[in-house]
């Protein structure tokens, strides 16, 4: 292991007899089984969800203060500020679904809770998803949001936040930025990267044989979907190899990154090759994992004891200071 990479335990709900009795519940509720099957059997599960979840972009409460961006003149980006005028910090607070779920409403809400529980503004995007749109679209879109908080915050005041496949987006974004700069391009990368439950496709027999093994173990993301993923996250184009097998991508000049993984998550298998990539690239990573725990459980703080990894999250990013205050309104 790299004297820059580190393996830390995380907060964990073993004993905890509501968080056994809630992982009963979600076994029996078979959300695993919705990802198992052909590429058209699982787009069309997860199109039948998407169309039960109608809800505001814009929320009309008065919780906080609401901005929508418009990002490539067609998709959306809500900032969530707990002020009218903006933090001297932000987050781009990427979410996950496999690239085929859209957000749903209670997404909004956890970016009012980290706006308040941080002081920092959120930057929520929509991104397209894989139904009609390729991987690299999403990163692109992506970068879209991130270049439009630079005119506002001072990178190194931004934290680059994400779960499940928006953890693979922000490393991603990592990756991207790396290309777009060689080309000659100056962007620079934010201050701090917290990916939660990251994937990534499988590329070789011991990244499958870790998949294999986990699968046993996980309530929610079956091993097979990992593998059907590649073609789905290709939507018929011809998408770079490193946007797809994420764990391999180029995180030469990546901020301090914290990896949050449950032990018993499919997709932990990928923290070996993450660690490997970032070892190459020269940063500076820590991994920690809960034991016991499943897929993206550090941001569950509604789980039972879930809370106390999200709060830990939560007191990272607090602990990253701000230098510069924000560069305007």
């Amino acid at each position: 292991m790299s004297e820059k990479t580190k393996v830390v335990g995380a907060p964990d709900a073993r004993g905890n007899i509501m968080y056994a009795l809630t992982r009963i519940f979600v076994t029996k509720m078979n959300i695993k089984q919705s990802l198992v099957g052909t590429k058209d059997e699982v787009l069309a599960r997860a199109a039948k969800t998407n169309r039960k979840r109608s809800y505001r972009i814009i929320p009309s409460d008065d919780k906080a203060h609401y901005t929508d961006h418009l990002i490539g003149e067609k998709y959306h980006c809500v900032e969530t500020d707990i002020r009218t005028t903006r933090q001297k910090g932000a987050i781009l607070f990427v979410f996950g679904g496999g690239m085929i779920l859209g957000s749903d409403e209670g997404d909004i809400g956890l970016c009012r809770k980290i706006a308040q529980t941080t002081e920092r503004d959120v930057w929520f995007p929509y991104y397209p998803l894989c139904h009609e749109h390729d991987m690299l679209e999403n990163v692109r879109m992506i970068f879209e949001c991130y270049t439009k908080m630079l005119r506002f915050y001072d990178p190194e005041n931004i934290v680059f936040l994400g779960f499940s496949s928006g953890g693979a987006l922000i490393l991603n974004l990592i990756t991207y930025i790396n290309e777009r700069n060689d080309s000659g391009e100056k962007t620079p990368m934010p201050g701090l990267l917290i990916p939660v439950s990251p994937g990534s496709v499988p590329v070789n027999d011991k990244e499958r044989e870790r998949i294999r093994r986990l699968d046993k173990k996980d309530i929610m993301i079956p091993a097979s979907y990992m593998e059907l993923a590649r073609e789905i996250m290709c939507c018929g184009h011809d998408v770079p190899e490193k946007y797809l097998a994420t764990a391999h991508g180029d995180f030469r000049n990546a901020p301090v990154t914290h990896f949050y993984y449950g032990s018993h998550e499919t997709l932990y298998a990928f923290a070996p090759s993450y660690a490997a990539s970032y070892k190459k690239a020269g940063a500076d990573c820590t991994f920690h994992v809960g034991r016991g725990m499943h897929h993206c459980y550090a941001l569950q703080y509604f789980i039972p004891g879930c809370k106390p990894a999200f709060d830990e999250i939560m007191g990272l990013i607090n602990d990253h200071k701000n230098i510069n205050p924000c560069k305007g309104v």
